[in-house]
């Protein structure tokens, strides 16, 4: 039988799999996230006839085809285009990670490039196949908490929270040409301190009260500054005794250059929990927290409680390296400066009362997920993990836009080489007109087989008659 009637049989074959292929990419072409594939041919060898040339001492070869065949077909990983949608759930990663998603039911992890995500009626961040999304859990600040990953679950409601934290902001600035008061420092008297800045702080339950700033330029030294914290918990209070919160530092000292200065007493050093970074506070020891000076006990008014004087933290600078330093330096990022400018208070806490989520939203670059809430606050949450695989390959298409694989990928947070775009979607990244070229190219390849079929037969139709 002759070999041309097989190779072209197995050139029908091959070409009639890149038109499957083919098919396939201009059926998923307005599918999100998709992958194109395309056919990886190799060629197939019969037989191999050598032999040697004595007089020229030259070898020479004659070499039978078998055809063709479609060896594996490879997933083209280059990014698609991205589409604005203005969703607050949809992602899109720029960059060669893949979002990672968890089977509540089997526990199997995916894999995906399909960003269309929602908040389904439990708080899970989910895809359309109610398949949740991972990431690493953050505190209120951003800051990652553990190792691990997780589902992400945005709170429906957030509690109340004590103010346990009063973080100077910068620009804060005290101004260094005024004069010293005269009179003894009273809060009901304006003429005995300098500056006086309000803010609102709260209970455990969410009652909310005003909490006054008060700076006066001390009259004992040079570049010296008394702090004091008031903050009458009791409105029906008129006697000065009750509720109150109250501090007073009196002798906070400012280097020449305007900085802070770190003197182990009223401003103190403590490490942040990375061991990268020195927050400095005032002391806590010198806070003084009266509840109820008949019974001691901690209860404000509404019902709620206040931490312990030890519990609370006035941050006011922070040291950028892990150097211990010693008193009398100069905190190198200190958030209170002493310039002759005029006054400027910028302070943050972070109590809140009960908030209801009214909205959720991811963060682009960082893929932070932040919830808003009905109190006024953006809580961070989560922070969107990613799936970086040394070789795309591995990853085992299972329909529905999700991949599996048998590799474990390096689990990254995004805002370096892999980030988040927020409200965007990555759109396939099938190109029309290269895959009609392809279409047009495979159909004349299974044309041209098929004419061999028919030329071989011929062939074999003459040969047959000789006989005759």
């Amino acid at each position: 039988m002759m070999r041309s009637f097989f190779n072209a049989v197995a050139g029908l074959n091959t070409h009639r799999t890149w038109m499957d292929i083919t098919s396939d990419n201009m059926a998923n072409v307005n599918t999100i996230g998709f992958k194109g594939s395309r056919p990886i041919f190799q060629d197939v060898v019969s037989s191999v006839t050598i032999g040697l040339n004595t007089v020229t001492n030259t070898l020479k070869s004659t070499t039978y085809g078998a055809g063709a065949l479609v060896d594996s077909t490879q997933k083209l990983w280059t990014i698609g285009n991205f589409k604005q949608t203005g969703v607050n759930t949809d992602l899109a990663i720029q960059g060669r990670g893949l979002f990672i998603l968890k089977d509540p039911v089997s526990g199997i992890r995916y894999y995906t490039r399909d960003g269309q995500f929602k908040l389904n009626r439990e708080g899970f961040i989910v895809n359309s196949g109610g398949i949740k999304l991972q990431g690493f859990k953050v505190d209120e600040r951003g800051k990652t908490v553990g190792t691990g990953i997780e589902d992400i679950y945005v709170l429906p409601q957030i509690s109340p929270k004590e103010t346990s934290v009063i973080r100077f902001l910068g620009p804060t600035n005290l101004n260094a040409t005024v004069a010293p008061p005269n009179a003894p420092f009273n809060p009901n008297n304006p003429s005995s301190y300098n500056y006086k800045y309000t803010i609102t702080i709260y209970d455990s339950l969410g009652t909310p009260y005003e909490a006054d700033f008060f700076f006066r330029k001390s009259t004992t030294g040079t570049n010296t500054w008394d702090i004091h914290l008031r903050a009458d918990i009791d409105p029906a209070n008129t006697t000065g005794t009750g509720y109150e919160i109250s501090g007073d530092w009196a002798g906070v000292q400012f280097s020449p250059d305007g900085l802070l200065v770190y003197d182990g007493n009223l401003v103190q050093r403590e490490p942040s929990l990375d061991g990268s970074q020195f927050f400095y506070y005032l002391a806590s020891s010198t806070l003084t927290v009266t509840y109820t000076p008949t019974t001691g006990t901690n209860t404000a008014p509404s019902g709620g409680i206040f931490p312990s004087p030890s519990n609370w933290r006035i941050y006011v600078g922070e040291e950028l390296q892990s150097v211990a330093g010693s008193t009398g330096t100069t905190i190198e990022n200190s958030y209170i400066t002493q310039y002759a400018s005029d006054f400027l208070v910028t302070v943050e806490q972070n109590g809140y009362t009960k908030g209801d989520l009214l909205d959720v939203y991811v963060l682009s670059e960082d893929g932070a997920v932040v919830g808003v809430y009905s109190n006024g606050k953006s809580l961070p949450l989560y922070r969107v993990a990613i799936a970086v695989f040394s070789d795309p390959e591995e990853l085992t298409k299972k329909g529905s836009n999700l991949y599996t694989s048998i590799s474990t990928p390096t689990i990254m947070m995004p805002g370096s080489s892999e980030k988040v775009r927020s409200g965007m979607l990555e759109m396939s990244n099938v190109d029309i007109a290269i895959e009609f070229i392809n279409l047009i190219s495979a159909q004349r390849a299974y044309q041209a087989n098929a004419r061999v079929v028919t030329s071989s037969n011929a062939i074999l139709e003459d040969t047959i008659n000789l006989v005759r």
